[in-house]
C-alpha cells in the first residue's frame, strides 16, 4: 500500500540512470527547498512508488532495462495523484507523444536550463495539488451520493411500511367486525342445530310410543332426507368452520400487531446488545427444554437508528422461527453480533433439519409456510423483512442438512475511525 509524505516539504522521485545528471539535479532541486529521492532504472521508481508518493516524478525516457515509457505502460492508465515530467536526451516527437499519451504531464529536454526545469516543477506541483483537490472532491461527492441514496432507499421503505400500516389497520378493521358476526353466528347456529336434533330424537320416540307402526315412515322420512348422512356431517362441518374463522381471527391478529409496530416508528440511537440481551433469554422459553444456546458479542458497542418496536418485532420472529426450526427435540442455536466498519450484522443459526431449496426463496413470501396452518399463517419472515428494510438493512437466509443460517445486516449509526491510506 502506498502512502503520502506527511511533511508539507514537495517530494520529487528523481529517475535516471545517470549518476551524475541524478547528483546535479538533486543538488538544484535539494538547494531549491524540495525533497529530492532518488531511483536508478525504471524497476527502482516503480519500487519507490510502491512505498510512497511523490509530488512530481521526472522520468528518464531511456534507461536499461525497464524505459521511462515502460515504466508509464507499467503503472497503467488508473488516475495519478502526482505529476510526471519525462527527461529525454531526445526531442522526437514520436517519442513525447507516446510519453504524453501514457499519462505524463510535461517533459523537459536534455541539456536543459535550470530556470525551465524549475518553472516546469512548480508548473507540475501546481498540477498535482488539482489532482489531489478533484479526487478529494470526487471521493467526498461519490460519500455524498452513497448517503442520498440510502436515505432515499429508507425514505421509500417508511413510505412502503407507512402504505402496509394503513392497509393492514384498514384490513383488520373491515375484518374484524364481520368476522366478529360469523364465529358468534356460528356458535349459536351449533346450539340451534344441537336443539333440533334432540328434539327430532323426542319427536320420534313419542310417535312410535303411541303408534309403533309409524316406524317405517320415519325411516323413510330419514331416508329421503339424509338425516342420518346430515348428522354425520354437521359436527365435521362446524369444527372446519371454526378452524377456518380460527386462521382468519389469527391473519387479523397479526395484521393488528404489524398496525401497532408499524405505528410506533419512533426513531432512536439503538444499543443492539442491549436490544438482544432480553431476547436471548427469552429463548429459554421458547426453545425445547435442554436446547443449547450460544451468544456472542463484540467488545465494543453497536449502534443502529431505528425503532424499538419494529426491531424487536423482527429479532422476535426470527428468534421464534429458529426455536420451531428444532421441533421437540433439543437443539443448538446460536446468535452472534458482529461489528463491520458501516454495518451491524446479527446472526442466528440453528441446528433444525434446515429448509429445502424449493422452499428458500420463497420464505419471506406473504402467508408462504412450511408449518401447520391452524397456528401459522406465513407472515411473521414477511413483517420481519419489511421491518429490516425499513431500517435499510436487509436479510438472508441459507440452510442445509445441518441447519439455517440467518444474517441480519444493518447500517450502522457511525464507523470506528481509520486512518486512511492513499
Amino acid at each position: 500500500m502506498t502512502i503520502t509524505t506527511s511533511n508539507n516539504q514537495p517530494t520529487i522521485l528523481l529517475v535516471d540512470d545517470s549518476s551524475s545528471v541524478r547528483s546535479y539535479v538533486a543538488e538544484l532541486l535539494s538547494g531549491k527547498g524540495y525533497l529530492v529521492r532518488q531511483a536508478s532504472d525504471g524497476a527502482a521508481c516503480l519500487a519507490a512508488l510502491e512505498l510512497a508518493l511523490p509530488d512530481v516524478v521526472l522520468l528518464d525516457v531511456e534507461m536499461p532495462g525497464i524505459s521511462g515509457l515502460e515504466v508509464l505502460q507499467t503503472l497503467g492508465p488508473t488516475p495519478r495523484l502526482y505529476s510526471v515530467i519525462l527527461f529525454t536526451t531526445q526531442s522526437t516527437l514520436e517519442q513525447i507523444v507516446a510519453g504524453l499519451d501514457l499519462g505524463a504531464d510535461d517533459y523537459v529536454v536534455k541539456p536543459f536550463q535550470e530556470v525551465d526545469l524549475l518553472a516546469r516543477i512548480r508548473a507540475a506541483l501546481r498540477n498535482a495539488l488539482h489532482k489531489r483537490a478533484l479526487a478529494q472532491a470526487h471521493q467526498e461527492t461519490d460519500a455524498a451520493l452513497s448517503r442520498l441514496k440510502r436515505a432515499q432507499r429508507k425514505l421509500v421503505e417508511q413510505a412502503k411500511i407507512g402504505a402496509v400500516g394503513r392497509l393492514a389497520a384498514g384490513a383488520a378493521h373491515h375484518i374484524n367486525n364481520p368476522l366478529g358476526f360469523v364465529m358468534s353466528n356460528l356458535a349459536t347456529l351449533e346450539r340451534y342445530t344441537q336443539a333440533l336434533d334432540r328434539q327430532v330424537d323426542a319427536l320420534s320416540r313419542e310417535l312410535l310410543g303411541i303408534n309403533p307402526g309409524l316406524r317405517g315412515t320415519l325411516e323413510e322420512l330419514e331416508r329421503v332426507n339424509h338425516l342420518k348422512q346430515i348428522r354425520r356431517d354437521l359436527p365435521a362441518l362446524f369444527d372446519e368452520t371454526r378452524e377456518g374463522n380460527q386462521r382468519i381471527a389469527l391473519i387479523v391478529q397479526q395484521l393488528a400487531q404489524l398496525e401497532v409496530g408499524l405505528g410506533n416508528q419512533r426513531m432512536a440511537d439503538l444499543d443492539l446488545v442491549t436490544v438482544l440481551q432480553p431476547l436471548i433469554r427469552m429463548l429459554d422459553v421458547l426453545a425445547p427444554d435442554g436446547t443449547r444456546v450460544e451468544w456472542k458479542q463484540p467488545h465494543q458497542g453497536v449502534t443502529v437508528h431505528g425503532s424499538l418496536p419494529l426491531l424487536n418485532a423482527a429479532l422476535i420472529a426470527l428468534l421464534k422461527n429458529a426455536c420451531e426450526a428444532l421441533g421437540s427435540e433439543p437443539g443448538n442455536i446460536g446468535v452472534e453480533l458482529v461489528a463491520h466498519p458501516e454495518l451491524a450484522e446479527i446472526i442466528i443459526t440453528d441446528s433444525g433439519h434446515g429448509v429445502s431449496d424449493e422452499h428458500l426463496h420463497s420464505l419471506f413470501d406473504p402467508f408462504f409456510t412450511t408449518k401447520p396452518p391452524e397456528s401459522h399463517v406465513g407472515l411473521g419472515l414477511t413483517i420481519a423483512e419489511r421491518f429490516i428494510s425499513g431500517h435499510g438493512g436487509r436479510i438472508s437466509i441459507t440452510s442445509d442438512g445441518n441447519g439455517t443460517r440467518v444474517s441480519i445486516e444493518m447500517p450502522r449509526t457511525s464507523s470506528p475511525g481509520s486512518s486512511r491510506r492513499t
